[in-house]
């Protein structure tokens, strides 16, 4: 994507990554019957915050940005949803693309992106009511991998639903 840069986050972008988070809340709130808190977020006001906390270097946010505007987000953690606490793979725990931007391949072009800058083993999971998030990972994952990648069905204390399970390489392998 010519005019797409994908940004490593930090914590001075904060705000921008809230603001895109609450929308991110909001596509998922049919799903998760999640509603707004009294002050009309999803979220409280130090959530990208807590995340950095808690989690140290097994974070690791991105942004996107399209002709200078913001355009999505990601966050790659490490470990596991199949088997937590035993295998330490690359996660991508949250992903959104503006709805403007879909349906463009910014979206494939991002997540492909990432998948080659972490290279190793990784796992994509999406809600099980989320049938578009599982249309698109497997679009995309199987674009990316040729079709080898394998699904399972993850029942863990971190995870339910379905997971796919695929190898990246490094760019330019």
């Amino acid at each position: 994507m010519k005019s797409a840069t994908i940004i490593p986050a930090t914590k001075r972008h904060r705000r921008v990554l809230r603001a895109l988070f609450e929308l991110y809340a909001h596509d998922f709130s049919p799903i998760t019957g999640a509603d707004v808190d009294d002050q009309g977020a999803f979220t409280d006001k130090d959530f990208p915050l807590s995340w950095w906390q808690s989690r140290g270097d097994a974070f690791h946010p991105f942004l996107l940005a399209l002709h200078g505007a913001w355009a999505g987000f990601a966050y790659v953690g490490e470990g596991s949803y199949i088997r937590p606490g035993q295998d330490h793979h690359w996660l991508m725990e949250e992903f959104f693309i503006l709805r403007k931007y879909r349906r463009m391949g910014l979206g494939e072009w991002f997540a492909m992106q990432l998948f080659s800058r972490f290279p190793g083993v990784w796992e994509v999971g999406e809600l099980r009511e989320n049938l578009d998030a599982q249309a698109f990972w497997r679009k995309v994952i199987g674009r990316y991998t040729g079709g080898r990648f394998e699904e399972v069905e993850a029942q863990s204390e971190r995870w339910v639903g379905p997971v796919q399970r695929f190898e990246s390489a490094p760019r330019g392998a």
